[in-house]
């Protein structure tokens, strides 16, 4: 048996190393477009919100596709996700069901926005996808393992900032319902004193003419 040529490692060595260097970066390269999506998306997205808070028109079509897309996006990241599975399983796994949770919470937020039959449905089925995903999420941190800082980016980026975005989006409508409520309350105390006539009487009570 003749010994290995060492001028034939010398040669393979680099160009293996030049190889899956050129991977890395063209992944990365698609990672940061996909995350450019996830932005443009966002921003889309509170498109419409501002049009539902403004009322005006459009208001409902923008903030559904925009939504609607939002949870697409997400559903692809639940498969690209998995391109960390042999580099670093448990941020595979967690982009994974994370971005399943995000899928659905966008979902459930155009029913809750929109007030549409089955809202109590998708919020029951949403809920323990929501807390599993945050359970995965402190134990991943608790582990404190070494990340590569494309792990970084995607965790930070993809991950921790959807959770961010999609609770702003849950407070802006906890906002807008609360504001909802009051007008509508105060809408009926006014047409009620006014068909009873109680504005007048209560009025002429506390002021005395002069």
């Amino acid at each position: 048996m003749g010994s290995p040529n060492p001028m034939k490692q010398i040669v393979l060595a680099p160009e293996k190393k030049s190889l899956k260097a050129a991977i890395n970066y063209k992944l990365a390269l698609f990672l940061d477009g996909f995350t450019s999506a996830l932005f443009l998306t966002g921003m889309l997205v509170l498109l419409g919100l501002l049009l539902k808070f403004t009322h005006l028109a459009g208001e409902q079509v923008v903030f559904v596709l925009a939504m609607s897309l939002l949870a697409f996006l997400f559903l692809l990241q639940t498969g690209l996700s998995f391109v960390f599975v042999f580099a670093h399983p448990k941020l595979a796994f967690l982009g994974a069901f994370s971005s399943i949770s995000f899928t659905m919470l966008c979902l459930t937020l155009i029913f809750v926005y929109e007030n549409w039959w089955g809202t109590n449905l998708m919020v029951i089925l949403t809920l323990p996808l929501l807390l599993l995903s945050v359970a995965f999420l402190v134990n991943y941190f608790v582990s404190g393992e070494h990340r590569h800082t494309t792990h970084r980016k995607f965790l930070y980026i993809n991950i921790l900032l959807p959770y961010l975005f999609i609770a702003l989006l849950w407070l802006a409508f906890l906002i807008r319902h609360e504001v909802r409520e009051r007008r509508e309350k105060l809408l009926a105390w006014q047409t009620w004193t006014g068909s009873t006539g109680f504005r007048e009487k209560a009025t002429c009570f506390y002021i005395p003419k002069l």
